[in-house]
């Protein structure tokens, strides 16, 4: 096995700048359907503010693979940069719900074209052996910055106000674009042009019919409706109307589910790298599904922290082995239009989700909410059981 130090130096650049990236959006993301709540949007408003970032992204995760490989990998990811940061700027003016959703929809413009690309770029630089971990700490440092962002969001509002913690927004992203722009590395190994021809939608329909990548996809769609819908819109309000969590407490709740990504995300590359995708992907549909109603009984912020502390464990189990299963699957030239279907289904359960979430919440209770999440992902039990075993991870040692 490869060991850290004798990774490429352009893996460590893209691995702090997808930390600042992230970290610039945790900054927001736990508080915003409360924001959003306080210049006055309601109902299905809320879930649309929350969605907005989805929007865009889903629609452009597949055109990516065809971007890099029409454009190679360093100028997409330098625009993915630029539009964050001036998506963070513009968060500043913002004076209605329209003028919200319109800001995050321009920000997911940047998502794709940064982490999509980036993910491409790391299964094409590791063999089959080391894929697993390379990916699992590219994703762990990614959600270091979402731990730390969300654990601190609430405080920086709760002391700073709403554009404050949009200007810290703004800042970390800059040093994102600049790290980004001065690195010769990442520029060196990567201003390769196109890798190969521009991807065709034969491949990309290649991709689609692949009965692992498609059952990767339907996971993945449940786990997102789950921690977009429930976790990142229902549990803020529910928190502050029901519970009377501070800002500060509402933070920390969503940063303990990062804490348990993390440990999923050292861990569990490494795990599937061993004994397969497959038991790794049971073991976080299952366990995600039971702990969500469990969560639906906390009461206090100390035990529902400690739960969603365990479902990011589990949940990230799910997580972790989504683009490199979906990349497995076919053959190494469609690789980027597996991710980007993989990648397309995780952005539409964040959009959906939202949505679905606030109509059930406002119709049938907030505690439909967590049955609803639970059952969708138990309903991708008996499908995973159909995975058929990839060239690279037959299972046990390769």
């Amino acid at each position: 096995h490869m060991s850290l130090g004798r990774y490429p130096t352009s893996y460590y650049v893209l691995c702090a700048t997808a930390f600042l990236m992230m970290l610039s959006i945790a900054m927001i993301n736990p508080i915003l359907s409360i924001y959003a709540k306080s210049i006055g949007a309601t109902g299905v408003w809320i879930g649309y503010a929350v969605s907005g970032y989805w929007i865009t992204r889903v629609l452009l995760e597949i055109p990516c693979g065809y971007i890099s490989s029409k454009y190679g990998y360093y100028r997409p990811m330098l625009v993915a940069m630029v539009i964050t940061l001036v998506g963070n700027v513009l968060l500043l003016f913002i004076q209605t719900p329209l003028q919200l959703v319109l800001v995050r929809a321009m920000k997911g413009i940047g998502g794709p074209l940064f982490f999509a690309i980036s993910m491409t770029f790391l299964v094409n630089l590791f063999d089959a052996e080391n894929r697993g971990a390379a990916m699992g700490v590219f994703q762990g440092i990614e959600f270091i910055g979402t731990i730390i962002g969300s654990g601190i969001s609430g405080y920086t509002i709760d002391i700073l106000g709403f554009k404050g913690g949009f200007s810290v927004a703004v800042v970390l992203s800059a040093l994102g674009l600049i790290l980004l722009l001065v690195s010769k590395s990442v520029r060196q190994e990567v201003v390769v042009k196109g890798t190969r021809e521009p991807l065709k939608v034969r491949e990309i329909f290649e991709a689609l019919t692949n009965r692992n990548v498609m059952i990767m996809a339907v996971a993945t769609l449940a786990e997102f409706i789950m921690a977009t819908g429930l976790i990142m819109t229902i549990i803020p309000l529910y928190a502050q109307e029901s519970m009377g969590f501070t800002l500060t407490e509402i933070g920390f709740v969503m940063g303990a589910r990062s804490i348990g990504f993390v440990v999923a995300m050292f861990t569990m590359g490494t795990i599937s790298d061993r004994i397969g995708r497959k038991p790794v992907l049971l073991f976080g549909l299952a366990g995600t599904a039971i702990m969500t109603v469990i969560m639906s009984f906390m009461g206090s912020f100390y035990t529902i922290a400690g739960v969603i502390c365990i479902i990011g464990f589990t949940s990230g189990a799910i997580w972790i082995v989504g683009p490199v299963l979906s990349s497995e699957s076919v053959r190494p030239e469609l690789r980027g239009a597996a991710i980007g279907v993989y990648r397309t289904f995780f952005d539409l359960g964040s959009l959906v989700g939202p949505i679905i979430m606030i109509i059930v919440m406002d119709g049938y209770g907030v505690s439909t909410c967590f049955y609803l999440a639970s059952a969708l992902l138990l309903l991708n039990l008996p499908l995973t059981m159909m995975i058929r075993p990839t060239q690279n991870s037959k299972s046990g040692n390769k």
